[in-house]
């Protein structure tokens, strides 16, 4: 693919900047993705879209193709589900209102989770994680994990995740109870696409089928935890039943270091073009709903 700058470069549709859980501001993750060679790219921040203007106007001069982005959270009984939603309206008031309700439960399960390390005899505060963070809404584990570095509490990142916060561990708390197909539906309803997220953290054909039956557009088959197996399996359950492959590096920076993902995982042209026609068709058959009422 030729980008603006008439380089070769590389398509990646899951990244994460400091107004979620990544480490860089929206300017300088679009710096790095340039020289990581990535021509397209979309920030797909949790819960959050506040990344989303300003990474659309510094597309129009960086060089870079820029696909507005989301990663919602969601809950199906016990399994933790994330969705990306792409060529969002992001400007659309049931969708923020939505997402404000889900931002408020990030801070609620952030304090059950301070809670829990207090009670483990790690004097951590809740307002030390939010200050931290910089963005009061949109607080996650990996703000937890850290502040609790940054601290002192805990020697690294992955240490804060394997021994306290993760999922089985003394300090973790679940997300809040958002149905799957409610997901789905309000990433539909501002106009995007809805993707299920790294797949082989919960995969069950079950699950992936009932998620077909309520809307899902596609499946993310690159994503750095997925082993070439997995690779290999979610494409062929999408080209099986039709729907959309997408892809990315689900890069944050900092403490998770993970550098070394961006620009060496990306999706083929192919299905990106494939995405762009999905979403060409549901604007258009927007628009003729909308010209026959």
């Amino acid at each position: 693919m030729e980008n603006h700058l008439g380089k070769t470069g590389k398509i990646d549709l899951h990244t994460h900047t400091a107004y979620s859980d990544g480490a860089l501001k929206t300017p300088a993750l679009l710096e790095k993705a340039l020289q990581a060679g990535i021509s397209t790219i979309s920030i797909t921040d949790h819960d959050c879209v506040s990344a989303l203007e300003e990474g659309t106007e510094l597309s129009k001069t960086s060089g870079l193709e820029f696909v507005p982005g989301i990663e919602v959270t969601s809950r199906q009984k016990r399994f933790q589900l994330h969705f990306l939603g792409y060529f969002i309206d992001y400007s659309d008031r049931s969708f923020l209102s939505t997402l404000e309700n889900l931002r408020e439960a990030r801070v609620r399960r952030a304090g059950r989770i301070v809670a829990k390390l207090n009670r483990l005899k790690i004097p951590l505060k809740l307002e030390s994680v939010l200050d931290r963070a910089g963005v009061w809404n949109s607080v996650g584990r990996p703000h937890i994990a850290n502040t609790m570095v940054q601290e002192g509490f805990a020697q690294t990142y992955d240490e804060v995740f394997h021994k306290y916060i993760g999922i089985g561990r003394p300090a973790y708390e679940a997300n809040h109870p958002f149905p799957a197909d409610q997901a789905i539906a309000m990433i539909k309803n501002a106009g995007g696409l809805a993707i299920l997220a790294h797949p082989s953290h919960y995969v069950t054909e079950d699950l992936l089928h009932f998620l077909l039956e309520n809307g899902l557009d596609g499946v993310e088959v690159i994503h750095p935890s997925h082993s070439q197996e997995e690779v290999e399996y979610f494409r062929t359950f999408a080209d099986s039943n039709s729907i959309l492959k997408t892809g990315g590096s689900d890069f944050h920076g900092g403490l998770k270091n993970d550098d070394s993902n961006l620009g060496t995982h990306f999706i083929e042209e192919e299905w990106f073009d494939q995405m762009k026609s999905a979403i060409m068709k549901k604007s258009k058959s927007k628009g003729e709903l909308i010209g026959n009422l």
